[in-house]
């Protein structure tokens, strides 16, 4: 008898069995109830963050323009330097406190977390702390 022709246990149809025995061969067959995505959750969690804090963002993004046009014009000012980086440190702060009532001792959601940041402002130094 070859491999193809047995029938796959993943594919069984649990439907057909009673509750308590389908929820044992569920578990035996490594069938979950599905977590909600952490990708998900953690992009509605930021995004809902950057809506209420816009004002942070935009500061830091501005001042960081603003020392960068500076050094580019052969003006290098390190107290507008300073100030897009202390804006830029505020931004990361409140992002890390979100971060950490987010995923207090799961890695798992601190991944997905720092994941979401990362590919939405990929400049501000979240991850790895």
């Amino acid at each position: 008898m070859s491999e193809i022709s047995l029938p796959l246990l993943g594919t069984l149809r649990l439907r057909y069995f009673p509750g308590p025995a389908r929820r044992v061969l569920g578990r035996f067959f490594g069938r979950r109830r599905r977590e909600p995505d952490l990708t998900s959750q953690a992009a509605s969690l930021v995004t809902e963050y950057v809506r209420e804090n816009t004002a942070l963002f935009e500061r830091a993004e501005r001042l960081r323009q603003k020392a960068d046009r500076l050094e580019r014009g052969g003006t290098p000012s390190e107290s507008a330097a300073n100030r897009a980086e202390r804006a830029r440190m505020e931004v990361e702060a409140g992002l890390l406190a979100l971060r950490d009532s987010f995923a207090s001792s799961v890695e798992e959601r601190r991944r997905a977390f720092d994941h979401e940041v990362g590919r939405l402002y990929p400049t501000l130094g979240v991850t790895g702390r």
